[in-house]
């Protein structure tokens, strides 16, 4: 019973922080009309810069299919472009738009610096435990994932 009790209080807590941050997130996109994904794949390439469907996908854990829907709608809104890689011309590259680059990394930039004065509440101690219990959750669900992917 104990354990289901610890899963319970795990699962809320996440449930909790997901809806925090997606609150967070959109009150400073919802002009835009975007969804979680669609900000995700956004938020990425302004940090990361351009990249392949197939290494979103892997950063996003969504499927190439799932990712290239996303990258879709985003292209309508002039948000990302597609663009053929100068070095292997059957390499497609995703990017930022130039005309949406400054307001996207002003925008993330907010969602960011929020986060960032909500950790500033923590001591250095209680920063570094949500650090390490969250790789730890994370090493955990992936060891299990693995394993159930090693079992098909």
């Amino acid at each position: 019973m104990k354990d289901l009790d610890k899963s319970y209080e795990i699962i809320r807590s996440i449930k909790s922080v997901k809806e925090s941050l997606k609150h967070n997130f959109h009150k400073r996109f919802k002009d835009l009309n975007l969804t979680a994904p669609q900000g995700m794949l956004i938020g990425i390439l302004v940090r990361k810069g351009q990249m392949k469907i197939s290494d979103l996908s892997e950063e996003m854990a969504l499927s190439n299919s799932t990712v290239s829907g996303i990258i879709d709608r985003l292209e309508k809104n002039k948000f990302v472009e597609r663009k053929r890689s100068e070095e292997d011309r059957r390499v497609v590259m995703v990017d930022v738009t130039e005309s949406f680059r400054k307001e996207a990394e002003k925008r993330f930039k907010t969602v960011e610096d929020s986060l960032s004065t909500v950790l500033k509440l923590a001591t250095p101690e209680e920063e570094e435990k949500v650090l390490i219990g969250l790789d730890i959750l994370d090493k955990l669900l992936n060891r299990v994932k693995d394993d159930n992917n090693s079992e098909e």
